[in-house]
Formats: structure tokens, sequence, C-alpha cells
């Protein structure tokens, strides 16, 4: 998941704002809760927070609320969609200048797969998801969290050339029930881009 908010920068067209008050919920994935916030260290973009404002978005007909994205004094909108056990990200992707919604976790049964397709100048890349474990506990920065999701990560692109796909690399993501994203990491590369990045939850605050 953290990865795509590397990729997410603010975009708040087509937005209908109606202003209401939304409360937390431990049973879930994603806390929306006013308020809360998330410090991360990443190693490829530095230390950064993400702050829930507590309100939501009518976006496409879907019930989207609103998070800041908070680094070096700077501070992005982003938006998050969860209903039945799927969770969406919604923002601007710069690298192909269109708005993007991207599905990043699907609370559902271990091999559960889904693929995200994002398509600019006529090359698409698919980001494929990948539920690997689940009710886990995993130890994030000395914090052992509970009932956590382990998912696999696979970057897939068109291959230009020859027709098809190649594989462009991997990650792993991991989430924690009443908490949110804990870890994430990324060995990816192509067309001589590359991106590494271990991303790790230093601190929280839910409300």
């Amino acid at each position: 998941m953290l990865i795509s908010l590397l990729f997410l920068t603010a975009c708040q067209k087509e937005i209908k704002e109606d202003g209401s008050s939304i409360g937390g919920n431990s049973s879930d994935y994603q806390p929306t809760s006013a308020g809360s916030e998330w410090n991360y260290s990443s190693t490829s973009v530095g230390n950064y927070k993400i702050v829930s404002l507590g309100t939501d978005s009518l976006i496409n007909g879907l019930q989207y609320y609103k998070f800041d994205n908070i680094a070096n004094g700077v501070s992005v909108r982003f938006y998050v969609n969860k209903a039945n056990g799927v969770y969406r990200n919604y923002g601007f992707f710069p690298a192909a200048a269109q708005v993007i919604d991207l599905i990043v976790l699907k609370d559902s049964a271990i091999g559960t797969t889904w693929t995200n397709t994002i398509t600019s100048a006529g090359i698409s890349n698919y980001h494929k998801y990948t539920v690997h474990a689940r009710d886990q506990q995993r130890t994030v920065n000395g914090k052992t969290y509970n009932n956590v999701i382990d998912l696999d990560y696979e970057l897939l692109v068109d291959n230009p050339i020859s027709g098809g796909t190649i594989s462009a690399g991997t990650g792993k993501n991991y989430w924690a029930k009443g908490v949110g994203a804990i870890e994430s990491n990324y060995d990816l590369g192509f067309f001589g881009v590359t991106i590494k990045d271990t991303t790790r939850l230093i601190s929280y605050t839910i409300h």
C-alpha cells in the first residue's frame, strides 16, 4: 500500500464535498476518526505523517475519507474508500498524469488476488496483489501487531518490443487490524528506473 502514497498527490477536482463527520472503527484495517495520525519512516523519501481529517467526500458515487500526507512541511490530500472489506486509494498519479483509483487491500481469504491497471501513453502497468497470509503477528520497530494481513505485490509492465508483459519487481505489504498499514518493502526496476524502499510505521494515535 505505502508505495501508492508516493504516487498520489492532491487532486480535488470531480469531488463533491458533503462535510459529514466520520467515526473510527477498530474492527477494520483503516481507521478514519478525525485527528488520527500515523508517522512513517521511508528509506526513499524520509519521514512523513498521515493524518485523518474525519470527513468524507462523494467521488463517482462512492464514499471516500479524506487524509493528508504531510512531508517536509507540504501537505498532500488523498482519499480512502472502504466497503465490504475492500480498501481503495484515490488521487492524482503524476507519472501517468491522471487520476487513479487503486485497490490496495482486500480483507479476504489467503490466495485472493487482484490487479490494478494504469495506462499511460499506450503502455500499461499492472499492480498485482495476493493475500499471502492473514491473522498473523508482526513486529515493526519493536512493537508487535496482531491480526496482520500479509500481501505479496508484483509489478508487471507491457513489453513494447516483443509484446506481452514483463515482471518489473516485487514487494510486500503488511496491514494490522485497528491500526492500518504498518510496513512495506519494494524492489522494482523498469525502463531504467529503479525503486527500492522500505517503509515502517514509527508511531500512531487513533482517536
